[in-house]
């Protein structure tokens, strides 16, 4: 699949807008149609801002190679907004990208299309690193004490691996996730709601020897508020470049979530017990 990031950007809804109001659809319907290996005639009248913008001659579908399996899931739906995750999945790789759908007089239609970006750096890096004989490994730790080969190995591996894969790695951890919440809780580092200094309090956090051993055995750069925008969220990051990151948030009470946005919080799929996986644009 190295040629998806392509088609992402190249995608090519199909078929002349009709004059006729389509019939009402619900977004995991439309989404489900959009990566259909068929095309959809009318598939171009669901779609509106900048995927209307987009559209061409063809489905994304239809350009994605028929062997590859399509999953797609639900992942939110209010009165005005949805965000669907689709899988593709072959025998070597799976991928993940996010539509967000709005609702408007004339019904859902699918706005635009994210996927976390830069991803193509990592795999390269990590066959690099999987593959330095043990000398080097020693020469490699010695250089970079902070992260050493085994941390960047597994994190570089955790940033570009599939959403399901990332949330295996939670369910297989999840004591350990807890643990590193209890002890961020316990230091107090983010005890008030946005102040003014909390760069200082994520240092801090950062530098605790406890939490630091913790995010390093879980594969996590770092923990920070500011990642997602939500002051009283604690987010984990996984790794990312400029504004686009993945990473695992933690927040017990589901009504001070953070909303998805397609040039933001991407998306926020839960996992378990206040846990979810999230990726920003």
């Amino acid at each position: 699949m190295k040629h998806l990031l392509f088609v992402l950007c190249l995608w090519l809804p199909g078929g002349p807008g009709g004059a006729e109001t389509p019939a009402p659809l619900a977004p995991l319907r439309i989404a489900e149609q959009f990566v259909a290996r068929e095309g959809w005639p009318p598939l171009k009248s669901y779609l509106c801002c900048e995927a209307a913008g987009q559209a061409k001659n063809q489905s994304l579908g239809q350009q994605i190679p028929s062997r590859v399996a399509r999953t797609c899931q639900l992942v939110r739906q209010d009165s005005t907004t949805a965000v669907v995750a689709v899988e593709l999945r072959d025998s070597v790789s799976r991928r993940d990208f996010y539509l967000h759908f709005r609702n408007g007089e004339t019904g859902w239609k699918l706005g635009a299309i994210r996927n976390l970006a830069m991803t193509h750096l990592g795999p390269p890096m990590v066959a690099l690193l999987a593959a330095m004989p043990p000398a080097e490994v020693a020469t490699y730790n010695l250089k970079h004490p902070d992260a050493d080969h085994a941390f960047t190995l597994g994190n570089l591996s955790l940033w570009t691996s599939a959403d399901a894969d990332i949330a295996a790695h939670f369910y297989r951890n999840q004591t350990k996730f807890q643990q590193l919440v209890r002890l961020v809780q316990k230091g107090g580092y983010f005890a008030a709601a946005m102040a003014p200094g909390e760069a200082t309090d994520e240092q801090a956090a950062n530098a605790d020897p406890a939490v630091h051993a913790l995010l390093r055995q879980l594969y996590l750069g770092r923990v920070t508020r500011r990642a997602t925008n939500c002051g009283s969220c604690l987010a984990f990051v996984i790794g990312g470049k400029t504004d686009s990151t993945v990473g695992l948030l933690y927040q017990p009470q589901p009504a001070q979530l953070p909303a998805m946005h397609p040039d933001g919080l991407m998306v926020l799929r839960p996992l378990a017990g206040g846990w979810y996986l999230y990726k920003t644009a």
